[in-house]
């Protein structure tokens, strides 16, 4: 009898191998799957396979105050034109692209183009003045009923005094001595005034002299508010034109010739008046309503009367119409701290609340419309629809809960 042996197919050695290379796969293979499904939690979690986040605003993205829009006690002649800073145009009145002359108001210009060129603090009172022979006879008058203040050769003044001078008693010669020792002529420096006009988009302004002794220095109502506007975000320009007194050299002191200084809280801006001009007002006004702050920017131009009577006819005719914008103002509630604004929602995630953190109020008037909406950093914006993009209100937004 024969033994037959039968052989392995493979030497033990090398089952051992391939052995090993199958456990080792198998630990490769369950890793890999470890990693994978570890790597589809974090893109799960961040997001990466459902639909992203949606945002659905809650509250209107338009709201209109109720009630008519309101009738201004506008003046019976001339031009006028009111602006709520940051809400728009509340109203105006006469021929609102007919350029005027504007009288001494061309002195806003002038101080605004002066402190552009040389820009001080609200505390500085800037580079010392000289007053040369030079600059003496640049000031000069050629119309003996020009105001003005005593200036001498010799004299040094600051720009903080020289700028108070002018604005202030409204001194036409102080306004050709700035313009002069600016730009080293006054002819040039009322070419920088028509070019920054025209940078302001003040479209129906021309500028003739720095001191509006000459009727050819010509602008609307509107015009004059889109300067006004830039005097109050100039802190020492809005400083300056709200005293009601300074002192100067060799002039002593000065007083304001803008008589509604203090009242329904008017805070400037600049008088004027010519027989051609007549009585002009370029006019700013803080206040509150409801406790929440707004300021008014406003000009009246021409009104008529007696040479001794049309400064008071365009302070009376500006007063009215300051206490008559002031009635027509009202506060709206755009939303209550707590009040869902907005909800984030996502496919498999429960809904999230978006609340308000404060009241979000503003101040308009009848008619006027807010455009609101939420932006993808989570803030309420409110804008009125007269200014886009100029926000007038704003909440931080937090989840609920």
């Amino acid at each position: 009898m024969v033994d037959t042996k039968i052989e392995a197919p493979f030497p033990s050695a090398e089952r051992r191998r391939r052995a090993r290379l199958t456990r080792l796969l198998t630990t490769l293979s369950t890793l890999l799957l470890l990693i994978a499904l570890v790597t589809v939690g974090i893109c799960w979690a961040r997001g990466a396979f459902w639909a992203p986040v949606r945002l659905d605003q809650r509250i209107a993205g338009t709201i209109t105050v109720p009630g008519s829009a309101p009738v201004l006690p506008w003046p019976a002649q001339g031009q006028a034109y009111v602006e709520v800073v940051g809400a728009g145009e509340l109203g105006s009145s006469g021929p609102a692209n007919t350029p005027a002359p504007i009288a001494s108001v061309t002195k806003t210009m002038t101080a605004y183009q002066v402190l552009r060129d040389h820009p001080i603090t609200a505390t500085e009172d800037g580079p010392a003045i000289q007053v040369t022979t030079a600059l003496f006879d640049a000031a000069r008058s050629t119309d003996g009923d020009e105001s003005g203040i005593e200036i001498q050769v010799g004299e040094q003044l600051t720009l903080r005094q020289a700028l108070e001078g002018m604005l202030l008693p409204s001194a036409g010669n102080m306004a050709r001595l700035l313009a002069a020792w600016d730009a080293g002529s006054v002819r040039a420096f009322v070419g920088r005034m028509n070019a920054e006009a025209r940078a302001l988009g003040m479209s129906h302004t021309t500028y003739a002299d720095p001191a509006g002794i000459d009727s050819a220095s010509v602008s609307t109502a509107a015009d004059q508010v889109k300067l006004g506007e830039k005097v109050l975000q100039n802190a020492t320009l809005a400083g300056i034109v709200s005293l009601k007194s300074a002192k100067v050299p060799v002039a002593g002191v000065v007083t304001n010739t803008n008589h509604l200084l203090g009242e329904d809280g008017d805070v400037g801006i600049k008088t004027g008046s010519t027989s051609k001009a007549g009585g002009c007002l370029l006019f700013a006004v803080q206040t509150a309503v409801d406790s929440v702050p707004v300021t008014l920017v406003g000009a009246v131009l021409g009104q008529q009367g007696q040479s001794w009577t049309i400064l008071k006819n365009v302070e009376n005719a500006s007063k009215s119409l300051i206490e008559g914008a002031e009635r027509a103002l009202t506060v709206t509630t755009i939303t209550r701290s707590g009040s869902t604004v907005a909800v984030l929602r996502q496919r498999g995630h429960a809904d999230v609340a978006l609340n308000s953190a404060s009241d979000v109020n503003v101040v308009g008037w009848p008619s006027l419309k807010y455009d609101v909406s939420v932006s993808s950093d989570d803030v309420l914006d409110v804008s009125s629809s007269l200014t886009p993009g100029t926000v007038v209100g704003s909440a931080r937004l937090s989840a609920a809960g």
